[in-house]
């Protein structure tokens, strides 16, 4: 891969233009919102299964279930932080919580891995490649992505609930968006090294279009917080489906970022490709 940084010659202004078209063509928010149901059919069992986990452990997880706690309420939509909030309430009472618990690992298997499977078309549209790959190669990735994005968020929460033990004199809540914009580019990393099916792809843990997908992740849930709690009408449409409603929207916005970062991604190589005079700027990988 090239120097992304370069931009391939262009400008910002030339960029964000192309990178706009070629979304729109693309139909990135129709990919978007594929993804949102699968990342929302994932969540609640994800934390069901997470809780469970956290109960083996005394102290370390009532320390690391409030971490979740308090930064989902400062980063989701005040009424979806509040209908999580009431799930995990829930789960805490359920009489039978291995057994759910077991259930909730494959349905996590399954809409996790569909929906870093969806990443990857996405991804493969904006490169403008096909799939080429075989199916046994693409769902062990698909599935290493996911475990690894999972890992990521586990160590992210923990530096958070315990930032204040190893820096003492410091509130932990001071960490909470610096090793969130860690995690999110170093996810973006993954996702744009391993999804596509190219070739030649080298590690680049920064790009600009992670960069962007970044600004844009956190502006749109920033905005949703504000939009939902100040704006919307959804309380007197969709009633008790407002949190659930609220929630696939800001999962439709934040999913767009990832995918607009890697169309920007996309522009620049091609960008660069064509001032080097190279032909098939985005062929598969060899031998898929």
């Amino acid at each position: 891969m090239k120097n992304l940084w370069s931009l391939g010659g262009l400008s910002w202004r030339q960029l964000l233009l192309r990178t706009w078209h070629e979304s729109w063509d693309d139909e990135v928010f129709g990919q978007a919102g594929r993804l949102a149901f699968y990342h929302f059919l994932a969540l609640f069992p994800s934390l069901l299964l997470f809780f469970f986990l956290l109960s083996h452990f005394t102290a370390a997880g009532s320390q690391l279930r409030a971490a979740l706690t308090d930064s989902l309420n400062r980063l989701l939509p005040e009424q979806s932080a509040a209908l999580i909030s009431q799930m995990v309430a829930e789960f805490q009472t359920l009489p039978n919580i291995r057994v759910a618990a077991w259930s909730a690992g494959a349905s996590v298997v399954w809409a996790a891995v569909n929906g870093t499977w969806a990443v990857m078309s996405g991804l493969n549209i904006a490169y403008e490649v096909k799939e080429e790959r075989p199916l046994w190669k693409v769902i062990p990735i698909a599935f290493a992505l996911t475990v690894s994005l999972a890992l990521l968020f586990s160590f992210a929460l923990t530096f958070v609930a315990f930032a204040s033990r190893l820096l003492p004199g410091y509130d932990a809540r001071w960490f909470e968006w610096p090793a969130l914009s860690a995690l999110l580019l170093v996810s973006f990393a993954l996702l744009y090294r391993f999804g596509p099916n190219l070739r030649d792809r080298k590690w680049q843990w920064s790009t600009p279009g992670a960069a962007v997908a970044l600004v844009l992740w956190l502006t749109a849930a920033a905005l949703m917080r504000v939009y939902s709690a100040h704006f919307h009408s959804y309380a007197f449409i969709y009633r008790q489906l407002n949190g659930a409603a609220t929630l696939l929207l800001w999962l439709y916005f934040t999913s767009a970022a990832v995918l607009i970062g890697g169309e920007m991604n996309s522009e620049i190589e091609k960008a660069t490709q064509a001032r080097n005079g190279e032909s098939g700027p985005h062929a598969p990988r060899e031998g898929s």
